[in-house]
């Protein structure tokens, strides 16, 4: 019985190793195959003194048109024999499932030590686990360009793609998410998107956010940081399963072509391993020989406009059409407020709040700005209540203007969404339902009424700063922008109250 016992563990056992496993296309056949290029970048301004070990694989019989290319962090990971993404590329470049593409590998950075008693610097927290653009800009602007000096490389998004492991899955998502002009297809692996740096805010962030055009393979495993002693998670920043979980809902709910398996495995790279053919024949499903490559857009939620879909904070219900920035050469509005009383608020800039009437001379006066360098305003759709910009804090203000027009009983009634770098705001604008549009880094914020961020709509430019915001047009429905120093405008499914026609909103959502 002992022996039947012992036997039947033995098979548990090897059967749970022997579950995942490489497939076919995984090892090495009788293909054509691309060639491996191990190379060194000198350290750069983003990281100094840190150089990366990277390696370039170029595909048999390469075309002589630009190359579309993947881009794969912890790169030597993805060269060993787990993930074997080599041996893939042949196979599935030959078989026409996916384009003959160039793959970046790259390791993350060390700074050497200068002294033998002294430790390294390791740099992969710091570059992967970030939700700042820093690490995405160290491959634009340093990275592509080594490569792009050696062999063409396709310009078009669509044909670039971005994948990790663990936090560098982090890490490829975030670069994805900041530089939507550059990457359209991720591929996260045991995505660390729990509480170490802010990855848990990920879900979040995305589900408020407009949509951009990414595609996203996620796997993970049921055992990932997961034991039966302890269900509830081993480590200190959260459980992977369900980080993974929270962040595909929130791509689903804002319409991504996101696809996650959730498998048995744990925190490793066997089951990614495995799953790695499947995963880029569906990155790059869009692909025939006979047509090229694909477009990547969002697509409206399956569940936009059926039975209990709300449209509160949705951005679905407040744009007229996803990521219809177009340019404008109308003037930007000042960053002033006016009523229809003909009363001017001003924010200085230097700690004042100024106002002055220009049909009762003397009404005029100034108080303490509740935000330091605040040098922007916007009224409430009833004129009862003046927007204060803070742009330094995530906090904005809210002040009551008093019957003689002075500004008073001030709160940081709003709270922004930040990232690693942010500041805070840097102009606003409101809609007739009381909902304020904030100027900031991550793009226009919408607050309702209650002040906390519904929705955020995308930068014109992608990955710059909104410097400023308003409502225009005959019946101010075009909601105003100006990134990179150039004005845009897009179409909104709601409007300003006019100036000469101040309306009370609804009550906001409680």
């Amino acid at each position: 019985m002992r022996r039947l016992l012992l036997s039947l563990l033995f098979l548990t056992i090897a059967s749970a190793k022997a579950q995942y496993q490489p497939g076919p296309d995984s090892q090495v056949q009788n293909v054509p195959h691309g060639i491996v290029e191990k190379l060194v970048l000198a350290p750069g301004k983003f990281y100094p003194g840190t150089p990366h070990n990277y390696a370039i694989y170029l595909p048999a019989n390469a075309p002589a048109t630009p190359l579309p290319y993947m881009i794969f962090l912890d790169g030597t990971s993805y060269l060993g024999n787990n993930l074997r993404a080599a041996n893939v590329l042949d196979n599935l470049i030959a078989a026409k499932q996916i384009p003959p593409m160039a793959a970046i590998f790259v390791d993350p950075g060390i700074l050497p030590a200068i002294r033998p008693d002294a430790q390294n610097r390791y740099e992969r927290i710091f570059e992967y686990d970030s939700l700042s653009a820093r690490y995405v800009n160290f491959l634009e602007e340093e990275l592509i360009p080594a490569v792009a000096k050696k062999h063409t490389l396709s310009t078009n998004p669509d044909e670039h793609a971005i994948g990790g492991t663990s936090t560098g899955a982090v890490g490829a998502f975030v670069a994805a998410w900041h530089r939507p002009d550059q990457f359209h297809r991720v591929l996260s692996l045991i995505g660390t998107y729990v509480a170490m740096k802010g990855a848990d805010t990920l879900p979040e962030l995305v589900r408020k956010t407009e949509a951009r055009p990414i595609r996203i393979w996620m796997q993970d495993g049921a055992n990932d940081h997961i034991t039966p002693d302890q269900p509830y998670g081993t480590f200190y920043a959260g459980t992977w399963p369900r980080a993974n979980q929270l962040l595909f809902d929130a791509l689903q709910f804002q319409g991504y072509d996101a696809k996650l398996t959730i498998g048995t495995g744990g925190h490793d790279t066997k089951q990614g391993g495995a799953e790695l053919p499947e995963a880029l024949r569906w990155l790059w499903r869009d692909y025939t020989p006979e047509h090229g490559i694909g477009k990547i857009e969002p697509h409206p939620p399956a569940a936009l406009g059926k039975a209990g879909w709300d449209t509160r904070g949705s951005v679905w219900a407040t744009v007229d059409a996803i990521g219809n920035w177009e340019p404008a050469k109308e003037k930007v509005l000042e960053a002033r407020a006016i009523t229809a009383a003909n009363i001017h608020y001003l924010a200085d800039g230097h700690g004042h709040i100024l106002w002055s009437s220009t049909l009762k001379p003397g009404q005029e006066g100034q108080v303490a700005s509740p935000a330091l360098k605040a040098d922007a305003v916007a009224l409430s759709p009833d004129q009862a209540m003046l927007i204060v910009t803070d742009p330094e804090h995530r906090h904005q203000w809210s002040m009551q203007l008093q019957a003689d027009g002075t500004p008073a009983n001030a709160e940081p009634f709003y709270r922004l969404e930040v990232l690693d770098d942010d500041g805070g705001a840097k102009g606003a604008a409101v809609d007739a339902l009381g909902q304020v549009y904030f100027a900031t880094a991550v793009g226009i914020q919408v607050c309702e009424a209650s002040g906390r961020v519904a929705m955020i709509l995308n930068s014109p430019v992608p990955d710059k700063t909104v410097d400023a915001v308003a409502f225009g047009g005959p019946d101010r429905e075009w909601l105003y922008a100006v990134a990179d120093g150039k004005l845009f405008r897009r179409k909104m499914k709601v409007h300003a109250a006019p100036i000469d026609k101040p309306e009370k909103p609804p009550q906001p959502p409680l």
